[in-house]
């Protein structure tokens, strides 16, 4: 039992390292999100604010932050634009995935399907997933958009 709580504090601690040694560039992952997916059908802003605010560790824009420090990346704002690819790719299928699911639950609130319906979230997942795509188009790098494409249809994939 002690050397499950001491692992358990090991990846916490690995984790809040992670997390301080990027925390400036979270925020802006955080902002580029938040701007991306302003829309003028209020529907979709609801569902997305109920969404985001649901939580979560951020663990996949964590580490793409991370493993571009590591690498040496220090110029632009690429790396902040790509953390929040990969965070709105899984964001798209949280929401695929609790429809399939027929979840009504996540992160202890109501899911989106819940409250405003199956095709509303699918909807809403797709949203996200364009959006994806355009800051990836944005960044002119066709092996990115080729990687992050391929992963998006083998999740797809994955789940049928």
């Amino acid at each position: 039992m002690g050397t499950v709580i001491q692992l358990k504090r090991r990846v916490d601690d690995c984790y809040n390292d992670l997390k301080s040694s990027v925390d400036q560039k979270i925020s802006l992952v955080d902002e580029k999100i938040k701007s991306r997916l302003e829309s003028d059908v209020d529907l979709i802003d609801q569902m997305v604010v109920h969404h985001l605010r649901s939580g979560g560790k951020k663990i996949r824009s964590l580490l793409t932050l991370g493993c571009s420090k590591l690498c040496g990346y220090s110029k632009g704002l690429r790396d902040v634009n790509l953390a929040a690819c990969v965070e709105l790719i899984h964001s798209a299928t949280l929401l695929h995935d609790d429809v399939i699911d027929k979840s009504t639950i996540r992160r202890g609130k109501k899911t989106t399907n819940k409250i405003w319906g199956n095709q509303s979230s699918i909807l809403v997942g797709d949203y996200l997933l364009s959006r994806c795509f355009e800051i990836m188009v944005e960044d002119n790098d066709h092996e990115v958009l080729k990687l992050l494409s391929s992963t998006s249809s083998k999740i797809a994939q994955g789940e049928v």
